[in-house]
């Protein structure tokens, strides 16, 4: 399986970039001046275990500063997960973010992948519980997911943290995306930041990378009450692994709730629209949650939209997905207008 991801600005540096799930408004003012300030201090090592940032992560997220490890982006901190804990059998869905499965193997973990259904609308449901193997010691899910943009209903989450407890397995789950959710999506799901800090067998991945539009600075957080499985993460990561700009900037962007509550109200009318048009257009697109759509089109969709200038998310590399699957990011709306009638226009003359 090929490992490509969006957002490559450097192999298509004419193109509006659509394939990667950044906040389009780009990096809040006072994260950038904290980065700014940083560079002239950074004559020093960063602050070892970022403990004045872990103090400040512990007040937003109202968990316990020993409940938290800080990673360069929450891709560091999955592979740190998998190196320490080093399971048997791991319970993946998919699609997924490959770096899950990516880091498992790296361990000799045996995968159990259960694919999600394109009829129904790749939402995680009572069938992915059904599927956790009695001897599963690792259970993974994203909420939202990346590829799909669907939350884990609260229902069916709740039976998954059961089953977890009943087997003795742990949940990992990735909650990156978590923030681009308005509070009628929060309310249909369950937000495990808010156990992870008291329950040891619940382990949450968190990203300051897509809303904070960081990810080039690279920063990530986990939460989990397991501080011994904490400290044999830290002690296989390399020291310093945080730099001192992204401390700064990350200390600057946990206070920025406005900023994301005011984003994720405005991706919400975004996304409402643009899913509007393309289906009206015949395009087949599946429902999201967050900052960017899974849709399906000609194998070639990628191409024809690079030729008219917009980069899109070729999804043929997610396990279970093809050839014909594609993911975009919301933009601002004049940003989606564009690309919109880019797609207007292929959709057009496939039909012609």
């Amino acid at each position: 399986m090929t490992h490509i991801h969006g957002g490559n600005v450097y192999q298509y540096k004419e193109a509006a970039d659509f394939s990667a799930n950044i906040n389009f408004h780009g990096m809040p003012q006072s994260v950038k001046e904290a980065a700014h300030a940083a560079i002239d201090q950074s004559i020093h090592y960063p602050e070892p275990d970022s403990h004045a940032l872990k103090s400040v992560l512990a007040n937003r997220e109202s968990v316990p500063e020993s409940a938290i490890i800080c990673g360069n982006g929450a891709a560091e901190l999955m592979f740190a997960l998998a190196m320490a804990k080093r399971p048997k059998k791991a319970v993946l869905a998919q699609p997924c973010f490959f770096e899950y499965e990516q880091a498992l193997t790296a361990v000799g973990c045996t995968l159990v992948h259960v694919p999600l259904k394109k009829e129904d609308g790749f939402q995680v449901g009572m069938a992915f519980v059904e599927q956790i193997p009695e001897d599963a010691d690792l259970v993974i899910l994203g909420n939202p997911n990346n590829p799909t943009g669907q939350c884990v209903p609260r229902p069916v989450l709740e039976q998954v943290l059961a089953t977890c407890h009943r087997i003795g397995s742990m949940l990992m789950m990735d909650e990156s995306f978590f923030d681009f959710l308005i509070p009628e999506d929060q309310e249909r799901t369950l937000e495990c930041t808010r156990i992870a800090g008291e329950d040891p067998s619940v382990f949450v991945l968190k990203s300051f990378t897509k809303m904070y539009a960081m990810p080039g600075l690279r920063f990530g957080y986990a939460i989990c009450a397991d501080t011994e499985l904490l400290e044999k993460m830290r002690s296989g990561m390399q020291p310093w692994n945080v730099s001192l700009p992204a401390q700064a900037a990350a200390r600057a962007a946990a206070s920025e709730l406005a900023f994301a509550k005011e984003t994720a109200e405005q991706v919400a009318r975004n996304r409402r629209w643009m899913v509007k048009e393309l289906r009206e257009a015949g395009v087949t697109v599946y429902d999201s949650v967050t900052n960017y759509l899974l849709l399906e089109g000609p194998e070639d969709l990628q191409e024809r939209c690079l030729e008219k200038g917009y980069l899109i998310r070729d999804c043929s590399n997610f396990r279970t997905l093809c050839k014909g699957y594609y993911r975009i990011c919301i933009r601002s709306q004049a940003e989606n207008e564009a690309l919109l009638a880019v797609l207007q226009g292929i959709w057009n003359d496939l039909n012609a």
